[in-house]
């Protein structure tokens, strides 16, 4: 019953049908109250409305419900770095460590990888740390689950290796290669 409620959640979301989702993850929320996947289904409702504080506070109650369960520490990181901070930058600290933990909790879980890569990548200020995102691919690639993860994690880790070579090449000091 929940699952068949958290499927129409996300066919009503996919075909932008808000009121729908809402209604099958009310129905859902009544049958399981304490079900992490519930508060996950609602955080990802909340985040495509834009209702980012609302998403990171079902991501934290999914995540209290089921310690064990990567994919609202992944969501939740999103939710960081796509929450508006008056004056300055999202908390990319806590998405890293939250995208930590996912991996942590589940080595093979690909989006983990994916968001992590493009999150360190993207503040790396020396070749160094590109490097070290150049590695999490390569860890991520020993766990993957199908060749369409393999596909996604192979081009990420060229495009990265691309981006570290032609620094180096180029004798730049930083990475910023803009």
């Amino acid at each position: 019953h929940i699952l068949a409620r958290l499927r129409l959640a996300t066919i009503c979301m996919a075909i932008n049908d808000m009121e729908g989702a809402k209604s099958a993850l009310r129905e859902a929320e009544k049958a399981a109250p304490n079900s992490a996947e519930v508060h996950s289904y609602k955080g990802e409702l909340y985040f495509a409305q834009g209702l980012v504080e609302d998403a990171k506070k079902e991501f934290d109650t999914a995540m209290s419900y089921e310690k064990g369960n990567p994919t609202p520490f992944v969501n939740a990181a999103l939710a960081i770095m796509n929450t508006p901070v008056p004056g300055g930058l999202p908390d990319a600290a806590k998405a890293i460590e939250l995208l930590e933990k996912a991996i942590e909790l589940d080595p093979q879980f690909h989006a983990a990888y994916v968001h992590l890569g493009q999150l360190k990548l993207s503040m790396a200020q020396d070749l160094g740390t590109a490097r070290e995102v150049v590695k999490l691919y390569d860890k991520g690639l020993v766990h993957c689950r199908s060749r369409d993860e393999i596909k996604d994690l192979c081009g990420m880790r060229i495009l990265t290796v691309a981006q570290v070579d032609a620094a180096t090449v180029l004798k730049m000091e930083t990475f910023n290669l803009q």
